[in-house]
């Protein structure tokens, strides 16, 4: 997700940064987002999710192609199950 473009340009769209917009995402889904870090700047960053995805854009989210992401394949979010 963090190299996919279509997310990055709608990062860009909510001047977030893609991690940003990936936390606010399963936020918005009512899920559990657990970002992993141990950077000090990045966990400050991470945690500045004080925005809305449109609905329009969680269904850009939502319908984005399938990827392998190898042994993560089966986590929902990103799979489509």
């Amino acid at each position: 997700m963090l190299k996919n473009a279509e997310v990055a340009a709608i990062a860009k769209r909510y001047s977030v940064t893609v991690p940003q917009l990936c936390i606010r995402y399963t936020i918005q889904l009512g899920t559990v987002s657990l970002p992993k870090t141990a950077n000090p700047d990045h966990m400050r960053d991470n945690a500045k999710v004080d925005f809305v995805i449109s609905d329009e854009d969680m269904d850009i989210l939502r319908s984005l192609r399938f990827q392998d992401y190898g042994d993560h394949s089966a986590f929902p979010v990103y799979s489509g199950k």
